[in-house]
């Protein structure tokens, strides 16, 4: 039972989480206010805009640098993780604006 409290009670965990959480929500009640209808896929569903993938590892490194110090090991691998998440999101919303501008002309025809 120790463990499992000071799972939960590390900052490294919970405070990625609740971002998570916070990111999907937002994103949630985006979508009601502009479609005025419930969408309980935005909160468990993947994509759209903000990236709640870029958020978790930002955040993770971010905190990771303010807590440990941006000189140590931990911190740098955070770092490249973070920007390899947000690299590879990026790319994955170029390619999915590409297909989509290709099934539109597609569907034009």
């Amino acid at each position: 039972m120790n463990d499992f409290i000071a799972f939960v009670q590390n900052k490294y965990i919970y405070v990625p989480f609740f971002l998570w959480f916070g990111i999907q929500l937002f994103k949630l009640l985006y979508d009601l206010v502009t479609t005025k209808k419930f969408n309980f896929k935005r909160i468990m569903g993947a994509g759209g805009m903000p990236s709640s993938h870029s958020a978790v590892v930002a955040g993770l490194a971010t905190l990771i640098g303010k807590n440990e110090g941006v000189e140590t090991p931990i911190f740098a691998l955070a770092l490249i993780v973070a920007f390899v998440v947000m690299y590879d999101a990026c790319g994955v919303r170029r390619a999915a604006g590409k297909q989509a501008k290709l099934l539109n002309k597609i569907i034009e025809k």
